[in-house]
């Protein structure tokens, strides 16, 4: 059974049960009319989802994995720790080069004193130059070990900071690539990650639509798994043809708000391929969409007054305020829903035509009048 069966059949009990008990449902409804316009020409490619970013996060320095508290599917934030490095050894080595750091200052304020002295003692012809020199010399040195040191002891304070291993941005952990009580060598791999707070629909556009593609042109993006359309826009046009297909690579960024795409789905893109062409258009506002399937809730003479009803189609290029209708069963100058379509059925219901503040309207045109419904 389609979707569209699946969706129409219970409705369509329903209508029954609610016609046999007399209370047809009437919907008050806005309604705009179907319009020829001068929209580009689209494609629809099939691609895949791929995260915006993806990591294999490294260790900067060996140790032993000490703690890990990240598993598979966990969504981390930027900064949390992924993993701990033993860090006794580099510990013992930071007090170390602590207590070296503070003998060579005790020393440079040593060899300091020894200048002064020496220097008043040439000033009154008691040392000679070579005792000047020499103290000169001796104070150089231990002031470049105190610098030495100084580096020697930072290097291992930030070694230290190193022991502790970030996220490097908020994201997926989708593959532990050590485990606690390993030995990771410097630069060696811990966990893969991604990031799919926008994602990427990689698609092969043909050789003869490539030069109407443009970065950051909209485009829509069907998901068949989540049955749902999605809002995207051209992100990179990689002008490299496939040497066998002569496609070009293009990349559609789509954001991913509520984390519902997934790495790996199946998408399909719909992407300005050609130019313009007179087209059927209706207003965006006329479109709903349930299950995947889109839908513009049409208005047609009943025998009682005026009936709509939702019709599935097949849509294009939107521009501005208007999307044009491709799959050929919306006719210029049908009216259209614009207001109220969420409350319509894949069934004919009364309506009642009102205007944008909720007052009743002529309920027909003279055209709309003499034209029929669906079937006729």
């Amino acid at each position: 059974m389609t979707p569209l069966r699946r969706f129409a059949v219970p409705l369509i009990a329903l209508a029954a049960v609610t016609a046999a008990r007399g209370q047809a449902p009437q919907a008050s409804v806005v309604i705009a009319e179907a319009e020829l316009r001068k929209l580009p020409n689209t494609a629809t490619l099939v691609g895949t989802v791929e995260p915006f970013t993806r990591s294999v996060v490294g260790s900067e320095i060996p140790g032993i994995v000490e703690s890990m508290p990240v598993r598979e599917g966990d969504l981390v934030q930027s900064g949390t720790r992924i993993i701990m490095l033993n860090s006794d050894t580099i510990r013992w080595q930071l007090a170390e080069a602590i207590a070296s750091h503070k003998a060579a200052q005790a020393r440079l304020i040593q060899t300091e004193f020894e200048v002064k002295r020496i220097d008043a003692l040439y000033d009154q012809s008691q040392a000679n130059e070579k005792e000047v020199y020499d103290t000169r010399a001796e104070f150089d040195v231990a002031r470049f070990e105190v610098e030495m040191q100084k580096a020697r002891m930072n290097r291992l304070q930030t070694d230290l900071r190193k022991t502790e291993i970030t996220a490097p941005f908020t994201g997926y952990v989708v593959q532990r690539l050590t485990e606690v009580g390993q030995w990771i060598d410097r630069g060696g791999d811990v966990v893969e990650m991604i990031d799919l707070a926008s994602v990427l629909v990689r698609v092969h556009v043909p050789e003869s639509a490539i030069g109407y593609v443009k970065t950051d042109d909209p485009c829509s993006v069907y998901v068949d798994a989540l049955k749902r359309t999605f809002e995207g826009r051209v992100w990179r046009i990689i002008r490299q043809a496939d040497a066998d297909a002569r496609t070009f690579p293009v990349e559609v960024i789509v954001k991913n708000t509520k984390q519902s795409l997934a790495a790996g789905m199946f998408a399909r893109a719909t992407l300005i391929s050609g130019p313009n062409a007179e087209v059927v258009a209706v207003p965006k506002d006329a479109i709903v969409e349930r299950d995947g399937i889109r839908y513009v809730a049409t208005v047609f003479p009943g025998e009682h007054g005026k009936m709509g009803m939702l019709t599935p189609v097949t849509t294009g290029a939107d521009v501005q305020d208007w999307i044009a209708v491709t799959s050929g069963n919306v006719q210029p100058g049908t009216q259209v829903v614009i207001r109220g379509n969420e409350r319509m059925f894949p069934f004919p219901a009364p309506v009642n035509i009102v205007d944008a503040l909720g007052t009743p309207v002529e309920s027909t045109s003279a055209r709309g009048s003499e034209r029929p419904g669906p079937g006729r």
